[in-house]
């Protein structure tokens, strides 16, 4: 399952990515909510907490992301997770590693640290929240 985090606001979404993760949740929850606030907003920035992610469906996600060039208007990603995943994403390329994207990892006790440093000079409008404590 892929869950839309309420922090998100404006050009910044925050996602959680929780158990099996499916193509289906990529396709029907993921890249049409990055398609619609990219169309709105043009550059965006990402939160995403893969803690609690039990097993994925790499093959057909990734595919998908190296085809959309749309994925190139992600300016900034933060990803939340263990020490587990932090190594795996040193050897693995896939759906949450976006080409020309600043990308930081953060484990889960920093993320409040990683949702700042996703704002981070952003134009902040009217009613905007840019920093989560």
């Amino acid at each position: 399952m892929i869950e839309l985090l309420p922090e998100s606001h404006g050009a910044v979404l925050g996602f959680r990515f929780i158990g099996e993760i499916t193509d289906e949740d990529y396709t029907e929850d993921f890249m049409p909510v990055l398609r619609r606030t990219i169309k709105n907003y043009g550059l965006i920035r990402l939160f995403i907490d893969i803690s609690d992610i039990q097993s994925e469906d790499m093959g057909a996600m990734d595919d998908d992301v190296r085809e959309d060039s749309r994925v190139l208007y992600i300016e900034r990603e933060a990803i939340i997770g263990d020490e587990v995943w932090e190594r795996r994403l040193n050897y693995v390329d896939h759906f949450f590693i976006f080409p020309n994207t600043d990308v930081r990892f953060f484990r889960v006790a920093r993320q409040d640290e990683a949702w700042n440093w996703v704002c981070e000079g952003m134009q902040q409008k009217p009613g905007m929240r840019m920093a989560f404590h």
